[in-house]
């Protein structure tokens, strides 16, 4: 009988130990480990720039915005905010409207006569050298409604006005000082405008003069024109001096802002706000930016002359508050600071949040609010350009 042996060879397969088992699990999962640790903190990394690129987005975008119309504030026309006149109006901003919205309606059309109740020109004629500008050190009760003010936190807050850029040129030299201005057409829809019975507070301008008054604009046989008679609440048919206008002459909204920081609608930080009046409507709040954390400003004054004695011009006096300020007239700058602030807590994990300053001045965190949010300075100056430009 043959006997038939089955040789293993050295090169077959004979399995693992249990020994090498058990190493090759171990290095696995050290692998894993090293894995898993490089995911997380890519993934930390990525959730910082994600956090730090949206502050740095809205912060910016938050500053521009207010920059673009505070650059417009005191805008009166070629002649000037210090040239502009009220003459027989007894007052342009019409005082039976009153709004409310999120999170508070503003008092009236013009908030500044709820402040300085005393102050005739506040009162009669807001758009002027003196007040065209207002900072506060906070929210003030007395710019809302009754228990409409939000929670502030020592955020400060800013107001302004001045000439809208809407402005339509007049397409004929008027008749008469009592005529109705004709303009070159109604881009605006003003003609259309029900809302205080379509009447509107505006400036009308050429290089010479500039007169503010009530207005309404209609359309009859293709023409626009522009009423300004005693009817709409000015107290006299004539502009100022008598002025009889031409085509050199625009005419355009008296317009304003109110920018502050109040809670959000919906989420646990802050946001920016503004309030704007068109001429006719103050139109509800709107939420411009959110974690916003707070907004603080600093006003440049100028308290010197020149030989002629006339103003130089120059910011050479910096206000940490408006408190501080001894004459609004003479303001020719803001500087404007902004705190943003994350939306989520523990950005960036075992690193200690520090708390920046804001505008050279030390910061304060708001009653409440959480230590370990990252927070991010943004600061501009703008120059009151329609106050120092030469005229």
């Amino acid at each position: 009988m043959k006997i038939i042996r089955h040789m293993v060879g050295q090169g077959a397969q004979r399995g693992l130990t249990l020994v090498e088992l058990l190493i090759a699990l171990a290095l696995s999962l050290v692998v894993l480990v090293g894995l898993s640790s490089v995911y997380v903190a890519v993934k930390q990394s990525f959730r910082f720039q994600e956090t730090t690129g949206r502050l740095q987005e809205d912060g910016a975008f938050a500053l521009d915005f207010i920059a673009k119309d505070l650059r417009m504030a005191g805008y009166a026309g070629c002649p000037g905010i210090n040239k502009i006149t009220v003459g027989g109006v007894t007052t342009y901003y019409p005082g039976s409207m009153m709004t409310s919205g999120s999170p508070g309606g503003i008092n009236g059309p013009n908030p500044l006569a709820q402040i300085e109740t005393g102050n005739a020109e506040v009162i009669l004629q807001p758009l002027t050298s003196l007040n065209f500008i207002r900072g506060f050190d906070n929210v003030p009760s007395g710019m809302f409604a009754s228990g409409a003010a939000p929670s502030s936190s020592g955020t400060h807050s800013l107001f302004f006005s001045g000439g809208s850029s809407n402005a339509v040129s007049l397409s004929a030299l008027m008749g008469s000082a009592t005529a109705s201005p004709t303009l070159t057409g109604d881009p605006f829809g003003w003609a259309t405008t029900t809302t205080n019975s379509g009447i509107y507070d505006f400036i009308i301008s050429n290089c010479s003069s500039s007169s503010v008054f009530k207005g309404k604009v209609s359309i009859s046989s293709g023409v626009t024109s522009v009423g300004h008679g005693t009817g709409l609440g000015n107290a006299a048919d004539t502009f100022t001096s008598s002025t009889a206008f031409g085509t050199d002459a625009t005419v355009m909204p008296v317009v304003w802002s109110f920018f502050y920081v109040a809670p959000g609608v919906g989420t646990t930080t802050p946001s920016l706000y503004r309030v704007f009046y068109n001429g006719n409507t103050r139109l509800a709040a709107e939420e411009l930016v959110s974690n916003v954390e707070s907004m603080r400003l600093q006003y440049g004054e100028n308290t010197t002359l020149d030989a002629s004695g006339a103003p130089t011009l120059v910011a050479d006096v910096w206000r940490t508050s408006a408190a501080d300020v001894a004459d609004w007239s003479k303001v020719v700058a803001v500087r404007i600071g902004l705190m943003m602030i994350s939306s989520e807590e523990n950005v960036n994990p075992g690193v200690t949040p520090v708390t920046p300053t804001l505008l050279g001045q030390s910061y304060t965190l708001p009653t409440g609010a959480s230590t370990q949010r990252l927070r991010k300075e943004f600061s501009t100056t703008v120059v009151l350009r329609n106050r120092v430009a030469a005229r």
